[in-house]
């Protein structure tokens, strides 16, 4: 990436913030840069002009391309790999997507007053407003909400579907195999569930809709008489006081990784149990962090006694602590991992072995901001770590530690512990790997 003089402040951390995003040849040559050296060759991906850059840029998933919107006047047009495409009225540029495979560029534009989707330069019929602009997770396929006069639908592939008076922006979905799109809607004061075009049963309310990971099942939570109830395949499932797998935002159920299983938290009066394929595990004051092993035998969940939390693994309970954080399970299944925290202090426990307690040990959702000056470059940068992680072969494990005290003091530092000896200490540490 090459800069101008005179660029601002902002863009300046914007261009670097996205090239600590490059490959690992693109940091090494990033580092010899600011060394003094050049390390190996470079290629030129895109040029930006901070004077017409608008919001931020975004990189596709493979790191070799870049696209942006620019102001052309009173107009606005996408810049692809420093290729200017058609200028519009407006661009949302919270719109603008890669597709999974960095192939294809899709975003949302406005011209005189009605709103276009363009997917690779070309242009979707024009609508009152268009939301949730989604690719298929093949990169093959598009879809999106499109409001006509009152009404929305979705349009997928550019066929448009039934007009319906909602459509639950964040509940369209693809198939994992990317053949099948699902998404709910209201009529009225209900809500129905359509899978693959066509609407299902209307109830007063759902949530959490989601395919199985194998593309064939579709499963969903309504409301039936004040209860919440599973469907699958439309097909009701057992009723309780309220249905939660507490793992993920909006997500209701978890399926296994193979699909044959399906797994969730239910709250029966003033008690938690965990559903297993319709089976009942104990009851807990509460649960959380429901998850499946990866080859889909195990489920592992954290519950909640009294003040204490336990993990909890083929039905048996381990030791109690303050809080307990991400789950994991190894590769192989046979083994369990978590953040406990003790006191003012956290611990690794693998197996039911505590590590050595430290400030923090991180989660996946946090994020550390490191501020970096060389010479007259200044910028900012967020490292995100895997809390941590089994080898492949499930026998090591590593994860990232506050070597301080203080487990909210930024200044201090941070150790990849593996096999349970710190390596060195760093201001920040990236995601780990094996």
């Amino acid at each position: 990436l090459r800069t101008k003089k005179g660029m601002t402040m902002r863009t300046m951390k914007a261009i670097l913030l996205l090239a600590l995003l490059l490959t690992a040849t693109g940091c090494k040559q990033i580092a010899a840069i600011f060394s003094g050296g050049r390390g190996g060759t470079e290629k030129l991906i895109c040029h930006i002009d901070s004077s017409t850059t608008i919001g931020q840029p975004v990189s596709s998933p493979d790191s070799r391309r870049v696209a942006y919107v620019a102001k052309d006047g009173a107009k606005r047009h996408v810049v692809v790999d420093s290729k200017d495409e058609k200028a519009y009225d407006f661009i949302d540029v919270s719109s603008l997507a890669f597709s999974p495979d960095s192939h294809r560029v899709a975003y949302v534009a406005s011209a005189g007053g009605k709103q276009i989707v363009v997917v690779d330069g070309k242009e979707g019929k024009l609508y009152d407003d268009v939301q949730a602009l989604l690719f298929s997770p093949d990169s093959r396929r598009v879809a999106y909400a499109a409001k006509v006069g009152e009404k929305w639908l979705v349009v997928v592939d550019g066929k448009e579907e039934k007009a319906y008076d909602i459509i639950a922006e964040p509940s369209m979905t693809f198939s994992l195999d990317s053949s099948r799109v699902a998404y709910l809607a209201r009529v009225g004061d209900q809500w129905v569930a359509v899978v693959d075009g066509v609407a299902g049963k209307a109830y007063d309310d759902a949530q959490g809709l989601i395919f199985s990971p194998d593309s064939v099942h579709v499963a969903y939570v309504v409301n039936i008489e004040g209860k919440e109830v599973v469907l699958v395949d439309g097909k009701k499932q057992a009723s309780y006081d309220y249905i939660g797998s507490n793992v993920v935002k909006d997500m209701k159920v978890l399926y296994s990784p193979d699909g044959r299983s399906m797994a969730y938290g239910a709250q029966i009066k003033d008690m938690w149990t965990v559903i297993v394929n319709g089976k009942h595990e104990k009851s807990y004051d509460a649960i959380g962090g429901l998850i499946f092993s990866p080859d889909s035998a195990q489920v592992a969940y954290a519950a909640k006694t009294d003040d204490k939390w336990a993990a909890v693994m083929k039905a048996k309970e381990g030791k109690a602590y303050d809080g307990i954080n991400r789950l994991h399970i190894s590769p192989d299944g046979r083994r369990l991992a978590f953040s406990a925290d003790a006191g003012d202090k956290q611990v690794l426990v693998v197996d039911g072995e505590e590590g050595k307690p430290y400030a923090a040990i991180v989660e996946a959702s946090s994020m550390e901001q490191a501020h970096s000056c060389k010479d007259d470059v200044c910028w900012d940068a967020f490292y995100i770590a895997e809390p941590f992680l089994f080898s492949p072969d499930s026998k090591r494990v590593a994860y990232v530690a506050k070597v301080g005290e203080k487990r909210f003091n930024v200044s201090e530092k941070w150790s990849a512990v593996v096999d349970g000896k710190e390596e060195q200490a760093y201001d920040g540490i990236g995601g780990l790997i094996f």
